[in-house]
């Protein structure tokens, strides 16, 4: 993926208001933020560094969340951030902005979060049977000579994305340390309302993606309970929010 600098200023905006960080979905790339239409603040984007990785890199989201904190303090390194993302775009904004939080020498604070349809990252027990994908509606039109690293990186980030449900399961609430158990920022949660189109299936499988749809995605499990500020449906399917005149 050769983007110009990561983050990259995808939107210059209003420089007076408070620029907004949008990560990467669990594929590593931006290209649907190229779609958005004039959001009037500064939009930047942040890919995965490691996409073309053929090794897994070690260290699970922590590796994302610390490593994109030092990504945006070389363009902000002071003042207010906004953060967040489509998908694990949005979950890694939690934990970024739980670990500014903590850090009582920091001098960046991220003051809200935006979650675009980001799931929480538990799709039922063991045994639960979703139903597939097609690699056209996951992937989309991005360009051929990528897909293998993103379907590489969809598979390791769900792997990180399982631990990450472990240390912040609603039942181990109590059991919580370090960034798990710090409130996270202010949370704008931007909702699918539709389920993925699938056609007529007999077991009644739904995808991994609308396993909890009903249940804020499965933020109803989270044990922070109070952090979403706004809630704000839209009609639409996971892979459908970057259509035309959907999110702007």
């Amino acid at each position: 993926m050769e983007l110009n600098g990561n983050p990259m200023l995808l939107q210059q905006g209003d420089a007076s208001r408070t620029p907004l960080f949008l990560i990467h979905d669990s594929s590593g790339a931006v290209f649907n933020y190229f779609k958005l239409e004039p959001l009037g603040r500064p939009v930047y984007v942040i890919y995965n560094p490691w996409f073309r990785n053929t090794e897994k890199w070690e260290g699970g989201t922590m590796l994302f969340v610390n490593k994109y904190i030092e990504l945006i303090k070389s363009v902000k390194h002071r003042g207010d951030i906004l953060v967040g993302g489509w998908s694990l775009g949005g979950q890694l904004g939690i934990d970024i902005g739980r670990v500014l939080a903590k850090d009582k020498r920091s001098r960046l604070r991220v003051s809200g979060v935006v979650m675009v349809d980001t799931l929480y990252p538990y799709w039922g027990p063991p045994e639960t049977v979703h139903a597939d994908l097609s690699a056209d509606v996951v992937l989309g039109a991005c360009p051929p000579d990528m897909r293998e690293e993103m379907v590489r990186c969809m598979k390791w980030t769900k792997e990180d994305c399982h631990d990450w449900t472990l240390r912040n399961w609603k039942e181990n609430k109590d059991q919580l340390d370090g960034i798990e158990a710090e409130e996270p920022p202010p949370t704008v949660f931007i909702h699918a309302t539709e389920y993925i189109p699938l056609g007529d299936l007999e077991t009644g499988a739904v995808a991994m993606f609308d396993q909890f749809r009903k249940a804020k995605n499965g933020w109803d499990f989270f044990p922070h309970q109070n952090f979403m500020v706004a809630v704000w449906e839209i009609p639409t399917h996971h892979f459908g929010l970057f259509e035309k005149g959907i999110v702007r």
